[in-house]
């Protein structure tokens, strides 16, 4: 196995131009973001490179303004991992009288300019590390909490492909689930994206291995402060 090395802080400015870009929009979307809550998330440095990318937004609940959300993101929110937990938040109900930090995208493997995630730096507790971090930063800049895309355990190939961290690793540091998808009745929709054949086939085998609906659901986590 081999031995990883890394730091965790956060992404500002002089970081722009080593980092990869993917799901922000475009440079401008970036300076907006960062005037406007002062980091873009936190990454994972390995020397001088960055392996992983834990993206954050700075949010309002019940309602939320979504013109820095990636287009994709807008169009389609059950496709990008923060859309569904705002939905779900506000379907809740959930108020807050401050802004609330919330959890989008983590990239973990991926560093700039690679065209493909490097798997030598998954389960090296990289995305542990960030959701630490941006828990110790969010309580010292004063958010009411943090929402979050808990992902499952039974199909991780889902967490790689939506860029979340599992719900148990958010419960076992004190985040409550909301909801879950489908309230845990049913099966969540990317279970049928043929799309993934790797996901397809470890949904097909947490199935037949006699896994609930609920294995499967992912889950709005809350962290309150």
């Amino acid at each position: 196995m081999v031995k990883v090395e890394f730091h965790i802080r956060p992404i500002e400015l002089k970081d722009l131009d080593h980092i990869t870009g993917a799901c922000w929009e475009n440079r401008q979307t970036q300076i907006r973001l960062l005037e406007l809550q002062e980091i873009l998330g936190f990454g994972a440095w390995e020397g001088y490179d960055c392996v992983g990318q834990l993206h954050c937004y700075s949010v309002t609940l019940p309602q939320w303004d979504d013109s820095n959300f990636p287009g994709y993101g807008r169009a389609n929110p059950v496709s990008w991992p923060l859309g569904w937990p705002l939905l779900a938040a506000k379907e809740k109900g959930l108020k807050f009288d401050k802004p609330v930090w919330a959890h989008a995208c983590f990239h973990v493997g991926w560093t700039l300019g690679s065209p493909s995630a490097d798997p030598k730096y998954f389960g090296r507790g990289i995305g542990t590390e960030m959701l630490k971090a941006s828990i110790q930063w969010a309580r010292e800049h004063d958010y009411a909490g943090i929402i979050a895309h808990g992902g499952t355990k039974v199909a991780p190939a889902y967490n790689v492909w939506m860029g979340c961290l599992p719900w148990t690793t958010y419960a076992s540091i004190g985040f409550q689930c909301v909801t879950m998808e489908e309230d845990g009745k049913g099966l969540p929709w990317w279970t049928k994206n043929e799309e993934q054949p790797e996901l397809m086939a470890q949904v097909r085998e947490a199935i037949n291995a006699g896994h609930s609906y609920d294995e499967l659901c992912s889950r709005l986590m809350l962290l309150r402060f």
